[in-house]
């Protein structure tokens, strides 16, 4: 997407029609609006939103321009509109959209004119593209519209995209990132699409026809229930997520905070409950870590390691059994008493030698019989000690990794405990300070908070595996059933043949997530690292909450609105890179950058960083700003700019500017 035109017509201060083209150079890929407080830098980001998804954020309501209200009379009628020309894919739209007021009721009151409208105005939009002759326009039907619009920049989006100074600070501290990045990236077309293929194989376990078998209607019946179990395990999974994350980030703002005292005491506290949550996290990932290595090993040879004290007893058991027996005799392998018995009934041995009873051969073959199965099991004790020896042979080894790995994992848990006991005797220290001692207080709530959350998260996280469990003995008994069944086998071939294809879509959603995650990463912190006059890595976790590695010290303003940046100029880039293109299918968008007062709580330092980055990153730039803040960004953005506007408020006739009636100049 990129803007080419932005045209208002009696929107907000905008008084008359105003026109706004953007610079679609790719070298000079900025426009920039200047313009003092109150002149409308905020009404143009707004005037987007408003055009191109009906969002409205004014306080007032009304968009129509208040000197052109003033002027109306009872019955009167006036439109305020605004359209936006853009191109994507090769194509070129405008999409306009306007409120026509009507004046119900126009009085005097106290000596100033009150003008009424009407509740609601009447709400007008359309849709329409070039063909490729460049002048015959063709309209989209207007019930596609919203569709049209959100293929081309979902609204769930646009925040990234059209923000304003108040609103840069808290993007990247936003807890919906992951819907963001995986719809900048196209990840959610896999994602729709083995989100679909997973209703597929429902339907078609539903066409099982388990009439006449109880077990199987009973398992069909409550896989229903478990896996709408499952759904509303996961969506409250996501939330006490979201709730572990906000509280000990919470407790961490206040450790920052503490931290900053000037008081050593509070300070010494500070720091010393900073290491020892450090230390604390990351014996849980170790711990996390030890067992799942621990759970690793022992399903691969669950059977060993209980069975090693059995099969060690029954071989020192046989050991004696066969010291008292005189030794076991051997045996002809793989022989039995019936063969011996056939051979004496033919009365020839399989030499060609007679077996006639009291003869010496035939002595010898009972000799032979009275060794072999059934009765004599000396033979079967043998073979049970070679195999048994050698299944302890590859056991030992096994044995001692999980008692290893056991070992290990009551050697964290104990040091978990000795960090949690040290954290809860530094909350109990008394800090004298007022300040310091309320902060403290907020702390421990938000340390509390952090503890009960965690803990209905893992209970929850307990429940979703029992129900997925479930899930997986309802699917193998309504499976079993079908494959017995003539009329499912068809039924049970398509659902294999859907899973396949989920499983495999699954699997590809997963490894290009990674890959967009760990490139995210990677730019986030090269971007902050030209950024940012400090010291300071970013950690993007699997919900694209972005973090700071080791948090010392209180995110300011300044600070948030750097990382804010950093993230969306990474976005930005990795959409207009399609670091995810391959053969397969082709993912990523270009998306412009509209930005008003963007460097309001950036100090100057920043600035100039800042806009060393942002023209390389954008396809596009639009930004409206303050003298004052361009003055120290046009430094590094002069080069860039390809058409640059004044935002000026007209004057009355004693030269003072009027506040309701501004040109783009």
């Amino acid at each position: 997407m990129i803007l080419n035109k932005l045209e208002m017509c009696n929107f907000r201060q905008y008084i008359g029609t105003q026109e706004i083209e953007f610079s679609t150079d790719p070298e000079k890929n900025v426009t920039v609006l200047i313009g003092v407080n109150t002149s409308g830098k905020t009404t143009i980001v707004r005037a987007f939103e408003w055009c191109l998804y009906g969002k409205n954020g004014f306080e007032d309501q009304i968009l129509l321009n208040s000197e052109v209200r003033e002027k109306m009379n009872e019955g009167d009628s006036q439109e305020t509109w605004v359209s936006v020309t853009f191109t994507h894919d090769d194509v070129v739209y405008t999409i306009k959209r306007s409120h026509k007021y009507l004046c119900t009721e126009r009085y005097v009151e106290d000596g100033k004119t009150i003008v009424n409208l009407g509740k609601k105005p009447d709400e007008d939009i359309s849709l329409e593209y070039l063909q490729k002759d460049g002048q015959t326009k063709t309209p989209i039907d207007k019930s596609n519209i919203d569709e049209s619009m959100n293929r081309v920049l979902p609204k769930d989006l646009s925040d990234y995209f059209f923000f304003g100074g108040e609103r840069i600070s808290g993007i990247a501290n936003r807890t919906d990132l992951s819907k963001a990045v995986r719809g900048l990236m196209r990840l959610d077309v896999l994602e729709n699409a083995y989100t679909h293929l997973k209703t597929v194989v429902k339907g078609f376990e539903d066409e099982i026809d388990t009439a006449g078998d109880a077990n199987a209607q009973r398992a069909k019946d409550s896989l229903l229930t478990y896996t709408q179990r499952q759904e509303a395990l996961k969506v409250e999974l996501d939330n006490y997520d979201k709730q572990v994350s906000y509280w000990l980030d919470k407790e961490k703002e206040y450790d920052a905070e503490l931290a900053k005292s000037n008081i050593d005491k509070v300070k010494e506290l500070a720091e010393s409950r900073r290491k020892a949550q450090s230390a604390l996290e990351g014996e849980v990932k170790r711990l996390e870590r030890i067992q799942g290595e621990l759970i690793t090993d022992f399903n691969t040879r669950p059977y060993a390691y209980f069975g090693l004290p059995s099969i060690k007893a029954s071989l020192e058991f046989l050991e004696k059994q066969n010291a008292k027996a005189g030794g076991v005799k051997e045996s002809i392998p793989a022989m039995e008493q019936d063969a011996i018995d056939y051979l004496i009934h033919r009365g020839t041995c399989i030499c060609g030698t007679r077996l006639d009873k009291g003869t010496i051969p035939y002595n010898l073959v009972m000799e032979v019989r009275r060794v072999l199965p059934p009765e004599h099991v000396g033979d079967a004790v043998r073979q049970y000690k070679v195999k048994s020896e050698g299944y302890l042979a590859g056991t030992e080894d096994y044995k001692t990794r999980i008692e290893r790995r056991f070992k290990e994992y009551r050697e964290t848990k104990r040091q978990i405990t000795s960090l949690q006991n040290e954290l809860e005797a530094l909350a109990g220290e008394v800090i004298d300070d007022t300040e310091a001692r309320t902060i403290e207080t907020k702390r421990k709530e938000a340390h509390a908070s952090y503890i009960e959350a965690k803990r209905d998260y893992d209970e929850c996280n307990r429940k979703l595996g029992e129900c997925e469990s479930n899930i997986d003995n309802c699917q193998k008994a309504i499976d079993k059933f079908a494959k017995s069944s003539t009329k499912n086998q068809r039924t049970a071939r398509l659902i294999a043949y859907a899973q396949n294809v989920y499983e495999w879509l699954l699997d590809s959603y997963k490894g290009k997530e990674e890959k967009v995650r760990d490139e995210l990463q990677v730019r986030v912190n090269d971007n902050f690292a030209k950024m940012y006059h400090g010291e300071r890595s970013i950690l993007i976790d699997d919900k694209y909450r972005v973090k700071y590695a080791d948090v010392t010290t209180e995110e300011s303003d300044g600070l948030k609105a750097v990382k804010s940046f950093a993230f969306i100029a990474s976005l930005v880039s990795m959409a207009k890179d399609k670091i995810l293109d391959d053969a397969d299918m082709k993912l990523g968008q270009v998306y412009p950058l509209v930005m008003d007062a963007p460097f309001s709580n950036v100090d100057e330092i920043h600035i100039d960083n800042i806009c060393k980055i942002l023209p390389k990153t954008a396809n596009q730039v639009i930004m409206a700003v303050m003298q004052k803040d361009w003055e120290y960004a046009a430094t590094n953005l002069n080069d860039y700019v390809g058409r640059s506007y004044s935002i000026e408020k007209d004057k009355d006739a004693y030269g003072k500017e009027i506040d309701t009636a501004t040109h783009i100049v």
